[in-house]
């Protein structure tokens, strides 16, 4: 199958790399040239506690690639999605799969607009990904894939099924799933916790897991968010979403997330598309949500600071 891996950052590394290894033909499109020079001249490594192996790729920027694909899988951060995708209508055609499994939700509208509504898959993972050089990305043994339909049929179509397979034999341990909203807002509100405290704050997981402030903000982003949901008729296990929490706070305790980082760089975040979009939910449905809303902003003023400080220095 020809694959383009739209978004070459660690988590669309991790899956081009192990759709490659699988045998599939697999493009990384990316907007920077340095990242596409370094991913066709080294390939992509992947180091895992247990194993390591290195694989070539074909590495592009959008407005030089030819050739139609059969899938196409989106990795950017969701403020990109729409002008990711409208860059490569040119290598799109009636036969060609969308498949969203970004952070936040809303991602897959764009696909839609692009693919229609009955060619567009979306998703979530909980394969971690860290991208340690260019070229090289750290992550672990453990993980899963979960998608659906973007149109929510009864039960997975035909088209789910044999791209939760294709993954599956990447060894990305994918199925499908009939309502695939309800996986997608359980990591949503995991990250809803995780991201937004972590990046008002600039504290690490094992903090925002150990004190008594945070903890207190992270059951107030859950029982806002799960109101929410509930509105929206999602069956989300709020013991599920407790168990991946504490998980994290074990496992990953120094660890800085994406959103962190991106507010210490003075980077776009995903805030809009994870608590923003909870927050737009909320909105609609009259519902407050006074401390997720608080997070959001703080998130807003914090990268908006940086990105001055950045150039005024």
């Amino acid at each position: 199958m020809t694959i383009a891996i739209l978004g070459a950052g660690a988590m669309g590394q991790l899956f081009g790399a192990r759709l490659a290894a699988a045998g599939n033909t697999v493009t990384m499109i990316d907007v920077d040239a340095d990242t596409v020079a370094a991913l066709n001249t080294s390939g992509i490594t992947v180091t895992t506690p247990m194993s390591s192996f290195t694989v070539p790729v074909l590495a592009a920027q959008a407005q030089d690639l030819t050739d139609s694909v059969d899938l196409v899988l989106v990795f950017t951060k969701g403020s990109h999605t729409s002008d990711a995708l409208d860059s490569i209508r040119h290598v799109v055609d009636e036969r060609t799969v969308g498949l969203t499994l970004q952070n936040g939700v809303g991602n897959e509208r764009a696909i839609i607009n692009l693919l229609g509504e009955d060619r567009t898959l979306m998703g979530m993972t909980s394969f971690p990904a860290d991208r340690k050089s260019l070229t090289e990305i750290g992550t672990v043994d453990s993980g899963a894939v979960i998608l659906g339909d973007a149109a929510l049929t009864e039960s997975p179509s035909e088209l789910a099924e044999q791209t939760a397979t294709l993954l599956h034999s990447a060894g990305l341990q994918a199925r499908s799933h009939p309502d695939v909203r309800v996986p997608i807002w359980e990591k949503l509100i995991f990250n809803a916790v995780m991201n937004t405290i972590g990046g008002a704050t600039g504290l690490t997981v094992g903090d925002v897991g150990r004190l008594p402030e945070t903890q207190q903000w992270a059951e107030e982003i859950i029982r806002e968010s799960l109101t929410v949901a509930g509105a929206l008729d999602i069956a989300i296990s709020e013991q599920r979403i407790r168990a991946t929490l504490t998980m994290a706070y074990r496992e990953h305790a120094d660890h800085l997330t994406s959103m962190t980082e991106d507010v210490l760089q003075g980077r776009d975040t995903e805030v809009e598309t994870i608590g923003g979009a909870i927050l737009s939910v909320a909105e609609a449905h009259g519902l407050p949500s006074p401390v997720l809303r608080m997070l959001c902003d703080v998130i807003r003023l914090r990268t908006l600071a940086s990105k001055n400080r950045r150039s005024i220095g």
